[in-house]
């Protein structure tokens, strides 16, 4: 398996690389996002390793990227803030694509093998929905290979509004991830944003939402109790 690591400790990406070996895979590593971008854009990689802090872009914006340009490895977060974020509130991301520092090598062998298993699950999905098209004279659609570029069906962020009690507080907002217990965010406001507040979807829909990580311009919530009206 080839490793693309993304990591700007050296001595955590050094010691990554030696388990990596171990386990009979080849490692190749930057300490910069920019950088493993155009990696990942001109080779293929079966797994990309990737920490949340860098010295240039985070680790989210490297993700987001790298789907735009149609990479599609399956992506393992390395990062010692994830317990603090994500852990136990996790409003819409795999939480088995975490893998918390400092770890074993039992437990990168571990977060690799959810990654990747996650990674074929969502896929099996996109190709059970390609399938159910018509054959045309080329025959059925192929699913894709694994960790290789691959054709992406691209996603429509859905816009909602940030209400604050009393209508206090009122942004809009991007919806980048949702999930029936919370979603992630992005308001158009974002310094002044409170704790807790009112998401009304396009549709009608209202949540009440509880901010349980910040990072960025990016938000993640809870729904709490049914959502009140703001005023």
């Amino acid at each position: 398996m080839r490793v693309l690591q993304v990591e700007d400790d050296a001595s955590t990406a050094h010691a990554v690389e030696q388990m990596l070996n171990a386990e009979g895979h080849e490692c190749i590593t930057t300490a910069y996002g920019e950088e493993a971008i155009e990696l990942a854009r001109r080779d293929d990689f079966d797994l990309v390793l990737l920490d949340v802090m860098l010295p240039d872009i985070d680790g989210y914006e490297v993700l987001n990227r790298l789907r735009r340009v149609e990479v599609a490895a399956p992506v393992l977060f390395q990062s010692g803030i994830v317990a603090k974020t994500f852990t136990g509130e996790d409003p819409g991301f795999g939480t088995e694509n975490f893998l918390v520092k400092p770890f074993t090598r039992a437990e990168l062998a571990a977060g690799i093998d959810a990654a990747i298993r996650h990674a074929r699950a969502s896929a099996a999905n996109v190709d059970s929905e390609t399938n159910e098209a018509p054959e045309g004279p080329a025959g059925p659609a192929q699913p894709p290979e694994l960790g290789r570029r691959r054709h992406l069906r691209k996603r429509t962020l859905k816009a909602g509004q940030i209400v604050a009690h009393n209508a206090t507080f009122v942004t809009d907002c991007l919806i980048l991830n949702m999930s029936p217990g919370g979603a992630a965010l992005r308001p158009t406001e974002y310094l002044h944003l409170p704790a807790t507040f009112t998401l009304r979807l396009q549709s009608g829909e209202r949540h009440a939402c509880r901010v349980c990580w910040r990072h960025g311009d990016k938000v993640g919530v809870r729904f709490v109790d049914e959502a009140p009206n703001p005023g």
